[in-house]
């Protein structure tokens, strides 16, 4: 029963400040830290006597993550894009100097191409492209009216963005710990959980529940999630350790085992019901493995009594599937040991994990969804955004009209390579508010009060350790960040300078209404829908299918296993934001897709191996899937008639295993591709 109705106001409001009255320690720490590290680069800037030290302090909070290997790679990135940022602004205003409505369009367009180029990267790379974005606008934009400094401008920017990032990293070595262990630590902690998941999901679909397709769904997005996150605790165990490659290569072992069962769902399950002691045997085999899944643990005995027994279930299938028996049991079992070999391969990794090899070389890439559409779509945006920003400081000639762009600029860079651009702005509109709330208090009501910067600092330090705690709270971790970038903007300390009341209201009405354009133009320029995005994936994919049939150099099954993943992952991801529950048909559409991809490229494997009749009924089959597309009624004609003569080879040469592979492969699509077809005849999405 839900009690939340019950509980008095009073204590639902204490109940959603938890986290700053009762934080967690790893939230006091991170606050503590990197509050201690912005007073000190800010300390350092007013040394230094230079023009702008807030963006010191603002440098800190945008690079500051929970995670120390997070603040590393970003770092490292903002380093990077600060400086290619800082090279166009100098090339930008030595090119139109006093041309306004040529060196907006050419800042806009390097912001649409730097938002176009940062969607095809991941984490902390694809900042470094918006970053270049809104440093250039920055710099240059300060520059316009006194284009003979834009150098020197551009060097105090980069010199802020070094000095913050070097206080960061300074201040986090102190409070951190053993580092490398802690994190392959958290490394196997996620291997382990994707071995666990596998082991529920591997009893759905031995048990052929009903929604065995939803769940895998939902495990392809934890997957994406666990991949996206493995980047950050394998540069804290160092770059000599691979350990982060071993694990990029256990997902794809995973995923393409999850794929395989998908595809041999409908066969399996009428093989499992048949009256074969066998089977009853391979169902309870499988049952077994999944419990000790369920309970997996990567340390040398766990491992070694695991692969034991996948290398057991391997040896026990591929013999089932040699011997006579029904045909259908046969390819099951054929199928199954092919799924145990690919277990065996990501348990081996897994060892690698915890006992990284003498001398590992091994690398290892999973691919991953690059949407050209998208990425337009973003850079367009952006451009945009900036344009009226443009248009609406030539026409009003506003003092802050300056400001208004550059902060216009910031704001879309940050959200313009997001999946859903539009989910987090409204927070972080929310924090620009609380920001110029807290930087008002303290420039008009504190300031004018104190003597030093000891008083200074220990007032500030409160709003800045507030702050942090905030960053570290799921539910205010959106308004924290515009937060902890716009307030110390906002409060402009100086040397020998004080900021007024008129200053300070238009800097703060600049800020807030550049966020509150961003935040528009996110909402109606292009605006992003997840039904449209599902049905352009559908489409996009079923041309791709026939694409793989005949490519000259088809990918690998793990890049296309690595792609459908995240291509399944988002479609999970916006249909949980938009409530969308209507999204599950085409969750399930996009899992079979991958199925029979995966069956395609496994069929052109087969093929390259040997050149026989059986090469040449694929070739023949091959041609055909490109003219009929795999997913029509056509097309599983086709698959049918190749299955039947491959059949009739398979039974005169009972004991060809390639033969099984093959005619598995042919069942796969053909039952996966009939179940898509009525799907899309009933209208799933």
């Amino acid at each position: 029963m839900d009690i939340s109705r019950f509980v008095p106001a009073p204590m639902a409001g204490v109940a959603m400040l938890r986290w700053l009255f009762c934080p967690a320690p790893q939230a006091v720490g991170f606050a503590l830290r990197n509050t201690l590290a912005s007073l000190i680069a800010l300390a350092i800037a007013l040394w230094m006597e230079l023009d702008s030290p807030q963006w010191a302090v603002a440098t800190v909070w945008s690079v500051a993550q929970v995670r120390r290997g997070e603040s590393m790679s970003k770092a490292r990135w903002r380093i990077v894009g600060t400086l290619a940022g800082a090279v166009a602004a100098v090339v930008f205003i030595g090119a139109f100097p006093q041309q306004s409505w040529l060196f907006f369009p050419a800042v806009a367009t390097w912001i649409g191409l730097c938002s176009f180029l940062a969607t095809f990267c991941l984490n902390f790379r694809s900042y470094a492209f918006v970053l270049s974005g809104y440093t250039c606008s920055i710099i240059a934009v300060a520059a316009a009216s006194a284009p003979d400094n834009v150098f020197f401008i551009g060097i105090s920017r980069a010199t802020y963005i070094v000095l913050g990032v070097v206080c960061e990293a300074a201040i986090a070595m102190l409070f951190t710990r053993n580092l490398s262990t802690r994190a392959q630590a958290t490394m196997v902690g996620q291997v382990e959980g994707v071995l666990r998941h596998l082991a529920v999901l591997l009893r759905e679909i031995v048990l052929h529940e009903r929604d065995t397709l939803v769940h895998a769904g939902e495990f392809s997005d934890m997957l994406v999630s666990v991949h996206q996150g493995l980047e950050f605790p394998a540069i804290e165990m160092g770059r000599q350790v691979r350990a982060g490659d071993h694990a990029r290569a256990v997902l794809a072992d995973v995923s393409i085992l999850v794929t395989r069962l998908v595809g041999l769902s409908g066969g399996a399950e009428r093989a499992m019901l048949a009256d074969d002691g066998a089977l009853a045997d391979t169902r309870g085999q499988l049952l077994h493995l999944c419990d000790r899944l369920a309970v997996a643990r990567l340390a040398e005995g766990a491992l070694e009594g695991m692969n034991d027994q996948v290398v057991h279930l391997r040896t026990l299938f591929a013999r089932r599937a040699g011997t006579g028996g029904q045909e259908m049991a046969r390819i099951t079992h054929g199928v199954l040991a092919a799924a145990m070999d690919d277990l065996e391969d990501a348990l081996a990794h897994c060892h690698a994990i915890c006992t990284p090899p003498a001398h590992d070389r091994f690398r290892f890439h999973l691919g991953g969804h690059r949407d050209i559409r998208l990425a337009f779509h973003n850079g367009l945006r952006g451009a945009i955004a900036i344009m009226l920003a443009a248009l609406v400081y030539e026409v009003t000639a506003w003092p802050g009209g300056m400001g208004f762009i550059a902060i216009t600029t910031l704001v879309c860079g940050l959200f313009a390579t997001r999946e859903n651009p539009v989910v987090g702005t409204t927070r972080f509109l929310s924090g620009a508010v609380w920001s110029a709330v807290a930087a008002g208090f303290l420039d008009l009501g504190v300031l004018p009060y104190l003597s030093d910067y000891e008083e200074f600092a220990f007032v500030l330090g409160i709003f800045l350790f507030v702050g942090g705690l905030a960053k570290c709270n799921r539910g205010t971790a959106g308004a924290a960040a515009a937060y902890g970038l716009l307030m110390p903007n906002l409060l402009m300390p100086g040397n020998q300078s004080r900021v007024d009341e008129v200053l300070f209201l238009n800097t703060a009405l600049h800020t807030v209404l550049a966020v509150g354009l961003s935040v528009l133009v996110f909402r109606l320029v292009l605006p992003f829908r997840a039904r449209d995005e599902r049905l352009r994936f559908g489409v996009y994919i079923r041309g791709e299918l026939r694409r793989l049939c005949v490519m000259p150099l088809p990918p690998s099954p793990q890049w296309w296993i690595g792609t459908s993943v995240d291509r399944i992952g988002r479609m999970v991801r916006h249909a949980a934001q938009a409530g969308d529950h209507a999204a599950v048909g085409g969750i399930r559409l996009m899992l079979m897709f991958s199925s029979i991809g995966l069956n395609i490229l496994l069929l052109r494997q087969f093929r390259r191996e040997r050149r026989d009749a059986v090469s040449d009924v694929i070739t023949a089959l091959l041609r055909a899937l490109a003219r009929y597309r795999p997913v029509s009624p056509r097309g599983i004609a086709m698959v049918r008639a190749a299955r039947g003569r491959l059949a009739r080879m398979e039974r005169a040469d009972p004991g060809n295993g390639r033969l099984l592979d093959v005619l598995a492969c042919l069942d796969g699509i053909s039952r996966t591709a009939a179940a898509c077809v009525v799907a899309m005849g009933r209208g799933v999405e």
